[in-house]
């Protein structure tokens, strides 16, 4: 009886360490990469499209309301988070200290007309990198609160599902 109960202890015990593996059951990210437009860059964004043979729909040509939009000069933020965890996990906001808000966006193309449409949250697979970049996913900074230049360094607070808030250093700049 004894030898049973220590086989079975021993296989417990074995069990719940691998149920227990490090980075097995949690995300493991990293933000790369983070810069920011300054936002004179964001004038010329909005007058051609980041893709080729492609007509860009401004929120003002499109009927649609952003209420945002009239507090102030706009920029764009792009990034590449890396998660090399076993667990997914979703980026449900984010934050700066230049803008009024930092709002999440994806570039669509429907009809041959790119569009900018916000989106809640978006999620980062397991073992996986997603870029936001231009004609992509990026953070439209509404309302910034003091002039970007070139070369200054601005911090954008990212909020995630499971693994918090991380915050990181952008580095304002064209063509980065």
């Amino acid at each position: 009886m004894k030898l049973y109960r220590r086989i079975l202890f021993t296989a417990l015990a074995l069990l719940l360490a691998a149920c227990a593996a490090p980075g097995s059951t949690a995300p493991k990210l990293q933000v790369k990469n983070a810069r920011v437009n300054p936002a004179s860059m964001m004038a010329e964004a909005t007058a051609t499209s980041d893709m080729p043979g492609m007509a860009t729909e401004t929120p003002a040509s499109s009927g649609m309301e952003m209420a945002s939009m009239d507090s102030g000069p706009n920029s764009a933020a792009y990034f590449t988070i890396v998660n090399d965890g076993g667990v997914a996990d979703t980026l449900i906001g984010a934050s700066t200290d230049v803008a009024k808000s930092a709002d999440m966006h994806q570039t669509k193309v429907e009809n041959n007309v790119a569009q900018m449409m916000p989106v809640a949250k978006v999620e980062i697979p397991a073992h996986s990198t997603l870029e936001f970049k231009p004609g992509g996913y990026h953070l439209m900074l509404m309302g910034l609160t003091k002039d970007l230049a070139a070369g200054q360094t601005v911090k954008l607070t990212l909020q995630f599902e499971k693994s918090g808030s991380i915050t990181v250093d952008a580095t304002v700049g064209v063509g980065q």
